[in-house]
């Protein structure tokens, strides 16, 4: 007991040390402590009064890194916050409150990196109390998707910001998206994979499609004008796989297997039925019964990297996504003795012998099981004396 204590005080001192040095005017410095806390945040290591006390102050800190830092510093505050969202689970949307001014004013007028869009989707998917607030969040990262052909940043961007809507998508209802949001989106997914564009855009753009056919909500993604149905986005999917086989993307093995997955899936919404998939997690079954859970999963799991089993074996928030329940085991040790007694009966022996060895009255093994009944007989008296 005395071990965990003074060990609970010296992670805590760590804790507390790094949050003073995200003050120093050295960038250099801050960078090593924002490393530190990916690295303790990525394992599941915190501390629950450090978490308790000064959770809004390293937030208002990593802020500040991403309003006035630059490269390095930005990613790592913009990566801490979003494992801020996964790990402080239940001060998630307080985090997502303060986080959202600064993180949409630079969605909306800067140029975001890859870890700002991550960071902002994550504080959504863990903070956001209600699909109204899920669908702002997705918003923000839709009007950055259609600056994608605007200019060259975005453009560098865009495979992370439609990978980033999917996700959030994969969250929600397809009955309670609104009608008034997302009209187009089948159109421009459609645009992306006419287009000559780099593999991770079409690939995203393949993503987005197939999880668009799950929702079975496909007027709430068409314009009127063009109504796009379930076998042409099937039949465009189908053509863009098998182009991108012809190519040679060998040195892409990700790509190959995760487009012959979505080929998989699309074959399977052809006949209705639903994507499964397993996984073994330290010893416990992972189901994944739906493309979205599957869009989810690969999507934390990335994020999470080494440290996403950790999490899904101790964070109740994610494993209620993905209906996941760790079976421990827990041995008891007999409180009654029973008889085993061991015979060499060779083939020889007859029907009738075996029954005078196990069955008859004066058998030994008989025999044992009186003497180990009265023994536990009495165990049991002594305990009700006692």
């Amino acid at each position: 007991m005395e071990g965990h204590t003074n060990s609970s005080k010296i992670l805590l001192g760590y804790f507390l040390a790094n949050l003073e040095i995200l003050f120093d005017k050295r960038a250099s410095e801050r960078v090593k402590a924002l490393s530190f806390n990916i690295q303790a945040f990525t394992t599941n290591q915190q501390h629950p009064k450090f978490m308790e006390n000064n959770l809004i102050t390293l937030l208002d800190r990593c802020l500040i890194s991403i309003t006035k830092g630059s490269g390095d510093e930005i990613s790592l505050a913009a990566n801490t916050i979003g494992l801020m969202a996964v790990t402080a689970t239940d001060r998630a949307h307080e985090l997502y409150v303060e986080s959202l001014p600064v993180l949409s004013k630079i969605l909306n007028h800067g140029s975001p990196c890859s870890k700002i869009i991550e960071c902002m989707i994550l504080l959504a998917f863990f903070g956001a109390k209600n699909c109204e607030e899920t669908e702002n969040s997705m918003q923000l990262i839709w009007e950055l998707i259609h600056k994608g052909n605007a200019n060259k940043h975005s453009l560098s961007i865009l495979p992370a910001a439609i990978s980033a809507w999917t996700f959030l998508l994969a969250s929600m209802d397809g009955r309670r998206l609104s009608y008034k949001y997302w009209q187009g989106a089948i159109s421009y997914f459609f645009h992306l994979l006419e287009e000559e564009m780099d593999e991770a855009i079409g690939h995203a753009a393949c993503e987005a499609l197939t999880l668009i056919l799950e929702t079975g909500s496909l007027e709430k993604f068409s314009h009127r004008s063009s109504n796009i149905t379930k076998d042409e986005i099937i039949e465009r999917l189908n053509n863009f796989i098998l182009k991108f086989r012809e190519q040679d993307h060998d040195q892409n093995q990700d790509y190959n297997e995760e487009l012959d997955f979505i080929s998989d899936v699309i074959n399977l919404f052809e006949d209705d039925d639903c994507p499964k998939s397993s996984i073994n997690i330290r010893g416990h079954l992972l189901t994944l019964s739906t493309y979205s859970q599957i869009i989810q999963f690969n999507y934390l799991k990335r994020f999470l990297g080494s440290g996403f089993e950790v999490h899904m074996m101790g964070n109740k928030l994610l494993q209620n996504v993905f209906d996941f329940t760790p079976k421990y085991h827990v041995h008891h040790e007999k409180l009654w003795e029973e008889p085993t007694v061991t015979y060499f009966v060779p083939e020889a022996r007859t029907k009738k012998t075996r029954q005078r060895l196990f069955m008859s009255p004066n058998s030994a093994y008989n025999k044992a099981r009186t003497q180990l009944l009265n023994k536990n007989r009495d165990l049991t008296k002594d305990g009700e004396h006692q």
